[in-house]
C-alpha cells in the first residue's frame, strides 16, 4: 500500500509535501487497509477547498502524525487493526482527533478509543457529505456519533448527530469526564495527564457548569443520559 500519498496534482514526496504546503491548507490524514478504500475516502474529502488529503499506510500512522500533524485523522481498519492503531496514537504527546469508519458502530465508542483521539464513529458507508460534516466537526472540537454507537440510547442522537454541540464541552473536558466516571480523584487525573491539580480544577468547574450539575456525579449522570460517554 501506498505509504503517504498526497491528494490532488503535483503530489511529489513527503520533504516536498512539507515545503509546499500553503499554510492555509488543513491536513486530513486518511488510514484504510486497502488502496481501494483509501482511494475511494480520498474522493469523498478531496474536493473541499481548505484541506489537503494524505493517505498513509496502518504501520506508518505514528510517523506520519508526527510528521504531518494531521487536523483529523479518518481511520478505516479492521477491529484489530484499528485498535493496534490507537494503541499507537495513544502514546503521542499530540493526538489529534479521529474517525473511526466501522461496519458495525456498536462498541467503537469505549474509553480506550477516546483516550487515543477518537472523537467520530460513522458506518463504512457514509455520505462524502456525511464524512465531510463529520471531518469539519471535529475540527471544531465536537464530538460525532452514529446512532448505532451508543447503547439503548437512538433518541440521543438523530443521525450523525455533534452530541457535544449543546454542552461545548471540549475534548480535554470530554476526556476529564470520562475519568470522572470511572471514580478517579483530580489528583490522578492530574498524573494521568501530566498537568497541574489546579488545572483540572478548572476543568472540573468547567465540565460542571457547562453541563448545569451540582456536583462530579450528577455531571457523570448527565454525561452518560446525553450519549457523552459511556460507562
Amino acid at each position: 500500500m501506498t505509504q503517504f500519498r498526497e491528494s490532488g496534482p503535483g503530489q511529489g514526496s513527503r520533504e516536498r509535501a512539507r515545503r509546499d504546503s500553503d499554510t492555509a491548507s488543513t491536513p486530513v490524514l486518511v488510514i484504510a487497509d486497502s488502496d481501494r478504500l483509501a482511494a475511494a475516502i480520498e474522493a469523498m474529502l478531496r474536493g473541499h477547498p481548505g484541506w489537503r488529503v494524505v493517505v498513509g499506510a496502518p504501520a506508518e500512522l505514528a510517523r506520519v502524525v508526527d510528521d504531518l500533524e494531521p487536523a483529523t485523522v479518518v481511520m478505516a481498519l479492521p477491529p484489530q487493526a484499528a485498535a493496534r492503531a490507537l494503541q499507537s496514537l495513544g502514546r503521542r504527546p499530540r493526538i489529534p482527533p479521529v474517525i473511526l469508519l466501522v461496519a458495525e458502530p456498536l462498541g467503537a465508542w469505549t474509553a480506550q478509543a477516546r483516550r487515543a483521539g477518537v472523537r467520530g464513529v460513522l458506518r463504512d458507508d457514509a455520505t462524502a457529505e456525511e464524512l465531510t460534516a463529520a471531518v469539519e466537526a471535529t475540527m471544531a472540537g465536537l464530538v460525532v456519533l452514529h446512532p448505532a454507537a451508543l447503547i439503548a440510547r437512538p433518541a440521543a442522537v438523530a443521525g450523525s448527530r455533534r452530541v457535544s454541540e449543546g454542552t461545548g464541552l471540549t475534548p480535554r473536558e470530554l476526556e476529564i469526564l470520562e475519568m470522572m466516571a470511572e471514580g478517579m480523584s483530580n489528583r490522578r487525573i492530574a498524573v494521568r495527564l501530566g498537568i497541574s491539580g489546579y488545572t483540572v480544577k478548572f476543568h472540573v468547574a468547567s465540565v460542571l457548569g457547562k453541563l448545569g450539575a451540582a456536583s462530579r456525579t450528577e455531571a457523570v449522570t448527565l454525561g452518560v443520559r446525553g450519549g457523552l460517554i459511556s460507562l
